[in-house]
């Protein structure tokens, strides 16, 4: 065979006035050949290998002297090139348009080539590809770019390991000037309208990136010659034009995200422009079937043998989401792939088996794949309605543009594919004006169908009280407060927030309670005096004295921060009850529905879900928190449901004992599931600063994951591994009284549903409920003693008093002058309250 031999001419996927990369000479053969031992491996790893031609042409002419072997080596590789990279003995470097690769592009698939590196500085340093056609099509100066999702992980910035590892800035940030945002044509209105209209969204069609991976090196080796392999990926079909860049030197950010980087060194940067012709992809048509075999939607992660997620996840447009691995689709719905070989993730959420397949898609053969999903748990049959009461449209990962972006209808779809009955979405800061106007009504939306309810309420997030904690209301007639007319207006302290949401019948809620309660200590109850420095549920110390909040809001913060407050006031005497929330996409971008309620309601079993049916279960006090993988079902105490309503306790003559029952079921896998906890956290500065490449994700089992001392962005916090029982598949059930853990059962977590039984004796007036620590937790059976209040715990009502000193300390200074005067008698009137129910309480 010949040294020679080509490959088969196809049409050119790219044109070019350039001619043929001209020989390097001077390239000594054995670090040649070692490359091309690298290149093959890669190649043949990311599926473009060379043909079995070129392969052995290419070991043959390593058996040549050097200079020719050199030249014949060059002449078969360069059949794969699109670029030359010439950097010159002064560091300049120079890109130019090669017509060696025959490799076509195609819509939404990602194409290997070669780029060649003529290197006459012997530069070392890291090379980088971009290109403004890279660029995310999203408006990031209005959106909380510091926040990002790798997979289901917070990370501190959006850089290499946040949609594909390996892709550069270049790849969202495009690393081109950014203007600045015009200031808003209606002051006051936040947020500021941003441009990034350097390259227009529409032409923002291509992701690029330089594969780096094992055997390919992250840094130039300093040798005159050698190759790099490029990939690019195409979001659209047809005749698209790409300018690519390419960098060489350290990645340089403001810190701000509004300027990706610039060379490290002047005259390290140069570019140039392409043009292909992009191909068809294959429509894949869904068949998406729930347990009855009726339609349904479902959501699924769809993945090549290099793990890269399709469609391209910083291409995507709504209701696809960039900050998502998976996509959903209703049945019939169709995705459109390039032809190779996929790994398929279905599922529909907690209570539902998820499954993994495998599809094979043909170019230019259109086809059908069947997905029908299998219950594990079926709480609709069983009574039982999940809300998931908070999650957003507008803000943190997802756009904020009022002109494009999440819509109600997008909510549905999103809700239905994980299985979640009601999907409360929360009018907050961005699009405040906007959101209120266009969407908020005080009734369920009428995208809403009789199985899946989107609903629209408010978040006190970015007004004037966000500072004591951000608070809810559910069932909301009326989303204005009196009185005011822009956010600045609104009162700068919880309290007065609350009441107002009560006085419309609406429920009243703090928000990822455990934000600014965290101590160094894993016990549950303990008694250390929480910092009371953020937005969660911190001024709660002193409106639960009012009686003014009905809800915390759990689920989606430190469980033993968020339970530790709760208890507390419970064995105070108080009633709050708990309710499940997400904070999707801003706590969590993975998915709505990870926290929970369980809501028994009064209507038959299986029948349309109402909202306000929902909200009145939870109110009356028979409700239990989860994510989903678990589930306390029936639970009474001496055969009584619990209820919160003064006067409908269990009303005993003397100490005794109380009989506790529930109907208990949790779903383990066989194997303990991991996440993958990235190293160390981005700086958050907003001076110029250097960022080095991404540590390395470590896989880590989340049962092993601590409880404090943590970021909340790194770490899911209610999931069912947490309670795992070493590598066994148990669970541990437990019997909470006066916030203390009195009895405990070990169930096997395969899915059954088991009966359980607790003999609990009771001294004094007690509050009783059920959990699985982690995982799931009841609202609680208020049992009244000879008809005296519950004062169970004298620590816990010192424990209040001390938090509210400290929440009095740290909150005080965000008030108004106009509020400051009944800010204070707020809290003195809880102070004084305390004191009192201290006075009253004889138990430790």
């Amino acid at each position: 065979m010949s040294i020679a031999a080509s490959s088969a001419v196809v049409a050119q996927p790219f044109s070019s006035g350039s001619a043929q990369p001209p020989i390097v000479t001077g390239v000594a053969k054995q670090p040649l050949m070692l490359q091309v031992d690298h290149l093959m491996q890669a190649m043949s790893y990311v599926g473009r290998p060379v043909s079995e031609a070129d392969r052995d042409a290419l070991y043959k002419a390593g058996e040549l002297p050097d200079a020719e072997a050199s030249t014949a080596i060059q002449q078969i590789l360069d059949r794969y090139v699109i670029a030359r990279v010439d950097i010159d003995p002064l560091r300049k470097l120079t890109v130019l348009p090669m017509s060696g690769s025959t490799e076509p592009l195609v819509k939404n698939g990602w194409t290997t080539y070669l780029v060649k590196i003529q290197n006459r500085a012997g530069a070392t340093d890291k090379l980088d590809v971009d290109s403004p056609h890279a660029a995310m099509p999203y408006d990031f100066s209005r959106m909380q770019v510091e926040r990002s999702v790798y997979d289901d992980q917070f990370t501190d910035v959006m850089l290499e390991h946040v949609f594909q590892t390996g892709v550069t800035w270049g790849t969202w940030g495009g690393g081109y000037p950014y203007k600045q945002p015009p200031q808003p044509e209606q002051a006051g209105i936040w947020p500021q309208h941003g441009d990034l209209s350097f390259v227009p969204t529409k032409d923002r069609w291509a992701a690029v990136s330089l594969f780096q991976g094992a055997p390919m090196a992250k840094t130039l080796s300093g040798l005159p010659l050698e190759y790099v392999m490029l990939q690019v990926y195409s979001r659209d079909e047809g005749q698209k034009n790409l300018t690519l860049s390419f960098n060489v030197g350290e990645l340089r950010s403001s810190g701000t995200g509004s300027v990706p980087y610039t060379p490290a060194n002047p005259g390290m940067r140069g570019e140039a422009e392409f043009s292909f012709n992009v191909g068809k992809a294959v429509p894949v048509t869904l068949n998406v079937l729930d347990e009855h075999g009726k339609p349904t939607a479902a959501r699924f992660t769809i993945r090549d043998k290099l793990g890269r997620v399709y469609p391209y996840r910083t291409k995507r447009y709504v209701p696809d989401l960039f900050f998502q691995n998976q996509i959903y689709r209703y049945d019939g719905e169709t995705v459109e792939l390039p032809a190779g070989e996929y790994t398929v993730e279905a599922a529909r959420g907690p209570q539902y088996e998820k499954y993994t397949t495998t599809i094979t898609v043909k170019a230019d053969t259109p086809s059908t794949e069947k997905f029908q999903f299998k219950r594990w748990i079926d709480p609709r049959q069983l009574g039982y309605v999940s809300l998931d009461k908070h999650v957003h449209t507008a803000g943190c990962l997802h756009y904020n543009d009022p002109t494009y972006g999440i819509e109600p209808k997008d909510m549905l779809r999103y809700s239905t594919g994980e299985d979640l009955d009601v999907a409360d979405i929360l009018i907050w800061g961005p699009n405040w004006y906007y959101q209120k106007a266009k969407y908020f009504t005080g009734q369920p939306d009428p995208t809403s169908t009789p199985n899946n309810v989107v609903t629209h309420n408010l978040e006190v997030s970015q007004f004037p009280s966000s500072a004591g904690g951000h608070t809810s209301g559910h069932g909301i007639r009326d989303i204005d407060y009196p009185g005011t007319k822009k956010i600045e207006d609104w009162p700068s302290y919880t309290l007065p927030v609350l009441k107002w949401m009560q006085s419309q019948g609406a429920l009243s809620s703090y928000t990822h309670s455990g934000f600014g309660l965290d101590v160094q200590s894993a016990d549950l109850p303990n008694y250390i005096t929480p910092p009371m420095d953020s937005i969660g549920a911190n001024e709660y110390i002193m409106t639960v004295a009012h009686g003014a909040t009905d809800l915390l809001g759990v689920g989606n913060t430190n469980f033993i921060s968020e339970l530790n407050i709760w208890y507390h006031t419970l064995n105070a005497g108080y009633r709050t009850e708990i309710a499940g929330e997400t904070d999707w996409p801003c706590i969590n971008g993975e998915n709505v529905g990870r926290g929970r309620s369980y809501a028994k309601v009064a209507s038959a079993p299986g029948a349309a879900v109402s909202y306000q049916g929902v909200l009145d279960a939870i109110d009356g006090g028979d409700s239990y928190v989860s994510d989903g993988r678990s589930h306390l079902m029936a639970f009474k105490v001496d055969g009584n449901v619990p209820t919160r309503k003064v006067g409908s306790e269990i009303k005993l003559p003397g100490p005794s004992t109380v009989t506790v029952t529930a109907d208990v079921t949790a779903l383990l896998p066989v194997e303990p599931e991991t996440i993958e906890v990235l190293g160390s956290a981005y700086p958050m500065e907003t001076q110029a600063t250097v960022y080095h490449p991404t540590p390395e994700p470590k896989k880590q089992r989340i049962s092993d994951l601590p409880v404090t001392g943590v970021s909340w962005r790194n770490i899911p916090w209610w999931h069912l591994e947490r309670a795992r029982i070493g590598d066994s598949r148990k669970v541990l059930v437990e019997v909470v009284v006066n916030g203390k853990p009195v009895a405990s059962k070990e169930i096997e977590a395969d899915g059954s549903t088991q009966p359980v039984e607790f003999n609990v004796p009771l001294e004094q007036s007690s509050w009783v409920a059920l959990r699985i620590l982690g995982a799931s937790h009841t609202n609680p059976a208020f049992v009244m003693i000879d008809k005296k209040p519950i004062r169970a715990s004298k620590a816990s009502v010192d424990w209040m008093i001390r938090a509210l000193q400290q929440a009095y300390e740290v909150k005080r200074n965000g008030w108004r002058p106009e509020d400051y005067g009944e800010a204070v008698a707020a809290y003195d009137y809880a102070y004084e309250s305390f004191k009192k129910i201290l006075h009253e309480t004889s138990a430790p």
